[in-house]
């Protein structure tokens, strides 16, 4: 696989580079002339002069609005998250409205935007405002950092085309975004981020921004209490019963925004012995104590496993630093393990039918890069399963088809291997408080039988059979990365069609030519003779392609395989 480079190559290389390198300087200097007045930026612009290729990341193109939004490292330029990115991308949304308006269509001009906790997060939100309120659409802003299922939510209360969250999600702390919802509660689909695209793209970075502080209202407690109250409703039915121990639960929001939301959501559940990580409960926004604050990662709970060892907890609970996803982490045989997204998923489901028995004719979704072990559980469970595209966003666009034909009854769960779940339709996108408590409810009950979770978790295994899941994600950085990415994907989609390690392909899907009844996407799928399963699909917001096993046995050298195929691009 590797190519040795000739001297013509190596020309026609270098060649690009400095065409590249001419293009960026030119940018540069623009951005130098227009940021006069900002002292912060200068400064930030000034550390690239000493460093070439520093400088063409920054400016050698713009970050793309991709599937729902914009994601990337803070710092200068038109490749880089600071408020002129933001200020552009919220002109070209507000465009995009009034193109709408202006066209006739059933919009009421009206956004509502929420923040984390991240760096600039505060700056990000109150700029995105300020050029919503300068182009006639009026802007909501909460007053707090607040989670992702409040903005969900509060799109459909004040009655708004969008909702805008200023969030990396989980990324480390060098990274920030934007994240742009629809009227419905769910991150934009189809053919709506390419329309706003090109409204973004229409629009400089300085000369074409409109702002002004007329048309902004500031959201107070009323919303997040009115959502709070919806939360204890829906979870009411796994409220802690009497005869149920108060089990310890340490929580952890690693430094974000679900902190108020979760801790009450458990107390109104019942849950009053709930343990805080004194170094994660505030708002950091360089995450110091978890340089990547995800749930996936055995890593962001070692703070709650000092904090779990110190009170003899039963459970870590933690949620991401928009609080859309979930995690739970425990001691099972003096062994610390945090439990995957598919296994939370299979738990839930059980635990939801255990205690609100399915109706005829409902039915639950799950992603395509999900387990398949869903599936033998729902249909065990008079359940019809229903697919849909990596991402939430898709589960919610199936959902308020639903809605729209007066089928919300039959809508019972929705879950996305990585970490998001969705209990009830009061909301269209991931909600990591509800599920916060449906963990501690089941978590209280296997305590009650002389069980964790992980003694469940394989009952649940002999009741539907095993497939480990194992995840990997391959990272391919700076401006050649979309291009290994997108090699890769043309390889495994033409090359790839007898073997993969020690196994041989039955079956192969591409989601981008084969007939799926789903929306086209750059996912290859392989199904295994031995009944594994390989996915494999880039990332929409990151620059790493994304691997999703689920094998039959444990000892395949199937990811191994995988592995040697990316290293082999590198």
């Amino acid at each position: 696989m590797a190519v040795k480079l000739d001297r013509k190559y190596l020309l026609i290389y270098n060649f690009v580079v400095m065409d590249t390198l001419e293009k960026s300087l030119s940018e540069y200097k623009i951005w130098l002339d227009k940021t006069k007045n900002d002292s912060y930026m200068q400064k930030e612009l000034a550390q690239l002069e000493s460093s070439p290729d520093e400088l063409m990341e920054c400016f050698a193109g713009d970050l793309s609005f991709g599937t729902s939004g914009i994601r990337g490292i803070i710092g200068p330029g038109p490749r880089r998250i600071n408020k002129y990115v933001i200020a552009r991308a919220t002109q070209g949304l507000s465009d995009y409205i009034n193109m709408r308006a202006e066209k006739g269509e059933d919009v009421k001009k009206r956004v509502v935007i929420a923040c984390d906790s991240r760096r600039f997060s505060t700056q990000f939100a109150k700029e995105t405002a300020e050029v919503l309120s300068g182009n006639g659409i009026k802007a909501y802003l909460f007053s707090e950092i607040s989670p992702v299922p409040l903005l969900s939510y509060s799109i459909g209360v004040l009655d708004c085309d969008y909702g805008i969250m200023i969030t990396a999600s989980h990324n480390p702390s060098i990274f920030n975004g934007y994240k742009v919802y629809n009227k419905y509660g769910y991150q934009v689909v189809g053919e709506e981020p390419k329309a706003i695209l090109d409204a973004i793209n229409a629009n400089d970075f300085f000369d074409s921004i409109k702002k002004s502080t007329d048309n902004i209202e500031l959201l107070e407690d009323e919303i997040p209490d009115e959502f709070s109250n919806k939360i204890k409703e829906i979870t009411q039915p796994f409220a802690r019963k009497e005869d149920e121990p108060d089990i310890r639960i340490v929580y952890t929001p690693l430094n974000g925004a679900g902190r108020n939301y979760v801790y009450r959501a458990l107390h109104d559940a019942g849950f009053n012995n709930v343990i805080s990580v004194p170094s994660q409960d505030g708002f950091d926004e360089n995450f110091t104590t978890c340089k990547k604050p995800n749930p996936e990662k055995l890593s962001a709970y070692n703070e709650a496993f000092k904090v779990l060892d110190q009170v003899g907890a039963d459970i870590i609970i933690s949620t991401d630093p928009d609080s859309d996803r979930v995690g739970v982490a425990l001691v099972h045989d003096e062994t610390k393990i945090n439990l995957t997204g598919n296994q939370i998923g299979l738990l839930i489901l059980d635990h939801l039918c255990k205690i609100r028995p399915p109706k005829s004719g409902q039915v639950v979704f799950r992603s395509i890069v999900s387990t398949p072990l869903f599936d033998r559980m729902a249909d065990a469970n008079g359940l019809d399963t229903r697919y849909t595209l990596a991402g939430f966003k898709y589960i919610g666009n199936a959902l308020q088809g639903m809605i729209d034909e007066g089928n919300e009854a039959d809508y019972y769960f929705g879950f996305e291997e990585s970490h998001g779940y969705l209990i009830s339709p009061f909301l269209r996108d991931k909600d990591a408080i509800s599920s916060a408590v449906i963990l501690a409810s089941i978590a209280a009950k296997q305590k009650k039988r002389g069980q964790d979770l992980i003694d469940h978790l394989e009952e649940i295994y002999g009741n539907y059979g095993t497939l480990i899941d194992r995840a990997k994600n391959f990272t391919f950085e700076g401006l050649k990365g979309q291009e290994t990415m997108n090699n890769i994907m043309e390889y495994l989609r033409n090359e790839v069609t007898e073997k993969i390690g020690d196994l041989y392909i039955e079956d192969k899907v591409d989601y981008l030519s084969d007939d799926t009844n789903l929306d086209k996407a750059n996912i290859i799928k392989f199904d295994m003779d031995d009944g594994s399963t390989v996915i494999v699909r880039p990332s929409g917001t990151e620059p790493k392609i994304k691997v999703y096993m689920f094998l039959t046995d444990p000892t395949s050298d199937i990811d191994k395989a995988i592995t040697a195929i990316m290293d082999d691009f590198r």
